[in-house]
């Protein structure tokens, strides 16, 4: 029955007056066309993609044939076009067989479903039934679904942590105000407890803190994990986070993410879904409105604690320029790596001044080595990116604005002034400085607002996408894309998925042929790593491995592939990706060569920053010509001129 129905609805669309997609073809080619499209074509064609080509083809030759039939008075021709009129139709059956072949199982009234959505019948003509069922059909009923199976507010997908009778306590605070410190000290008493926070250095540095001060701490990252023995408690990435552990007190720093557009979503998951008795959120100003309204939503009760700065923050008013007005204790903010190591080597070079170099590449222990360079008087200012204003604490007496624009991944724009305040707060460090200074070699207006004035308040919390959704009958972008489109609760916002994307389109590429031998739950967890997307040795190795984990006992340990700074770097984020897939995929870990190899990495990368740091000069890649540090271009004026010359346009 289904047969002839479909048969009878392509017979109206591809012989009927809407189709009109024919162009002019003589009468031999055009029975030659028609005279390919027969069951025996259909029966060699193995997937719905293969049938567009046939669907195009088809509608154009019918669309033809009907103008002929329209104009053509001679008889003889006309029953010569009435013939292949009778194929047409008669292909109009096989078509429809061959379309039903690739469609799941469905009763004749779900299929008049499908074919009654608006814009379906002019899809057909060049697409197959499947690819329509999935572009129509497809997303109405999974928006039903998810909307079936996800709750309406976001804090009902917690279920377990809603039984429980919460207690939040809010740590308010400027940078620099001892929020952290005195979140800390409460989990000191926990009998099983954790810290969550943004960086796997600040995970670190809580445990070798804890550990220190004789309370067993273990840490955990995506990266690597420190087990201690009798630990009460584990310090971790908030990505570590499992909502199905019970703890009795935890500490969540750096609460602010919530509202960012990639990472978000890790803090509203923690502040909706954590089973504990008791949380310390710690979070600058601009975030309490969001999170007490996130607090109340879920029933619990709260407290909030407003820390302020110890030391006071002073803004200077003229510009500070760059030779003249160094000191000893400043540290100097740029925002690119390429930034810091160039202006590290002009302040070497010029200056003959040493200064320790911290941005986001930098591998952990490379970090605590360029801090214990500064505080131990090795080296005599910082240069950075905005990496210092989360975390590290350093003995700064000066913050200055070196650059005051910063490229966000989208557009190069001026700093706003959550940024400007998380960075300026690290000057006058407690304890060493009665004072903080704040001074910029340009726009000092720009931060003067910026440190005296109020962050915008984040508005919108950012959730993640919900795995219990792998369940239902789509591939996983289609799913995310769904998800995405779909409303939200006016507190909430979806998490960004372009990256999630990108690494399942990868993933498809690599194993397209024998996708539907991996569970969607297991791709998941692959594109759902860690990585570099921009860094292409990464982006290899993640490739090799989800091609290769299924055929081998163990994952290939990474190659070593360059002595710069760059390579090494890159070395270290691929022995992060071996750890982190193997531990997905349950393969075993080369544990010991591993800790070796990162541990080699790192000092290989901490000589290379104290004795050639002054080397990495901006240098024109036409000639070689040293550039100033600051220098937009990556070749000098002269060979700019040149290479236009070549190309005619001077």
């Amino acid at each position: 029955m289904k047969n002839t129905f479909l048969e009878e609805y392509y017979k109206g669309i591809f012989l009927g007056r809407s189709n009109r997609k024919g162009r002019f073809m003589s009468m031999g080619e055009l029975k030659k066309r028609l005279s390919r499209l027969n069951g025996n074509m259909l029966a060699q064609l193995r997937s719905a993609n293969e049938l567009n080509q046939v669907h195009l083809m088809f509608s154009k030759l019918c669309a033809l044939l009907q103008r002929k039939l329209e104009r053509e008075e001679e008889e003889t021709k006309r029953q010569e076009l009435l013939r292949l009129w009778e194929q047409c139709q008669h292909f109009c059956a096989l078509l429809a067989a061959k379309d039903l072949e690739f469609l799941p199982e469905m009763s004749e009234e779900e299929l008049e479903t499908v074919l009654k959505l608006p814009g379906i019948r002019r899809y057909l003509l060049s697409n197959s039934l499947l690819r329509a069922y999935e572009l129509f059909y497809i997303p109405k009923t999974i928006e039903k679904e998810i909307q079936e199976r996800i709750p309406e507010k976001p804090e009902d997908e917690y279920p377990e942590a809603r039984k429980l009778q919460r207690h939040f306590v809010l740590h308010v605070g400027p940078t620099n105000s001892g929020k952290t410190h005195d979140a800390l000290e409460r989990l000191k008493e926990s009998s099983h407890g954790a810290y969550f926070g943004p960086l796997r250095l600040l995970a670190l540095e809580v445990s070798d803190k804890l550990n220190a001060e004789g309370v067993p701490c273990s840490m955990v990252t995506g990266e690597e994990s420190v087990l201690v023995a009798g630990a009460t408690c584990t310090a971790c990435t908030v990505e570590m986070l499992n909502e199905k552990e019970y703890f009795d007190i935890v500490v969540v720093d750096e609460c602010q993410m919530i509202g960012d557009s990639h990472r978000g979503s890790n803090w509203t998951k923690a502040i909706l879904g954590l089973r504990a008795e008791e949380i310390h959120l710690c979070m600058a100003p601009e975030a309490e409105t969001v999170v007490l309204q996130m607090i109340k939503r879920c029933q619990d009760s709260y407290k909030v604690l407003r820390h302020r700065r110890s030391t006071k923050l002073k803004v200077e008013k003229e510009p500070y320029v760059l030779g003249r007005d160094l000191q000893k204790g400043d540290a100097l903010i740029v925002f690119s790596k390429k930034s810091v190591l160039a202006l590290a080597a002009h302040l070497e070079r010029e200056a003959k001044v040493k200064a320790s170099v911290i941005y986001g590449s930098l591998p952990p222990a490379s970090r605590r080595e360029q801090v214990r360079r500064f505080l131990e008087g090795e080296t005599e200012v910082v240069v950075s990116t905005d990496a210092i204003g989360m975390g590290l604490n350093l003995p700064i007496r000066r913050v200055v604005f070196v650059e005051t624009q910063k490229y966000d991944g989208v557009l190069r724009r001026k700093l706003n002034h959550a940024e400007i305040k998380q960075i300026a707060g690290r000057a006058g460090r407690f304890g060493l400085y009665q004072e903080g200074y704040v001074a910029a070699v340009e726009d000092v207006d720009l931060i003067v607002d910026g440190v005296n004035g109020n962050a915008a308040a984040i508005r919108q919390a950012y959730v993640g996408f919900p795995e219990q959704l792998l369940e239902l009958p789509s591939d996983i972008d289609n799913l995310i894309k769904i998800w995405v489109a779909m409303d939200t609760p006016y507190l909430y916002r979806k998490m960004e998925v372009d990256e999630l994307l990108a690494l399942y389109q990868a993933f498809v590429h690599i194993n397209g042929i024998r996708l539907d031998e991996f569970k969607k739950e297991e791709i998941y967890k692959l594109i759902t790593c860690s990585i570099d997307l921009n860094n292409r040795y990464v982006m290899n190795l993640w490739r090799d491995y989800c091609r290769e984990y299924r055929q081998v006992e163990e994952l290939d340990f990474p190659y070593t592939i360059g002595e710069n700074l760059y390579d090494l770097e890159s070395y270290y984020k691929m022995l992060d990706l071996y750890f982190q897939f193997s531990r997905k995929v349950k393969l075993p870990i080369q544990t010991e060569l591993l800790e070796e190899e990162r541990r080699n990495t790192e000092e290989e990368i901490n000589r290379i920053l104290k004795t050639e740091c002054g080397s990495y000069t901006r240098k024109c890649a036409e000639c070689g010509r040293e550039l100033p540090w600051n220098y937009t271009y990556s070749v000098c004026e002269r060979c700019y001129c040149r290479i236009q010359q070549r190309r005619g346009l001077f």
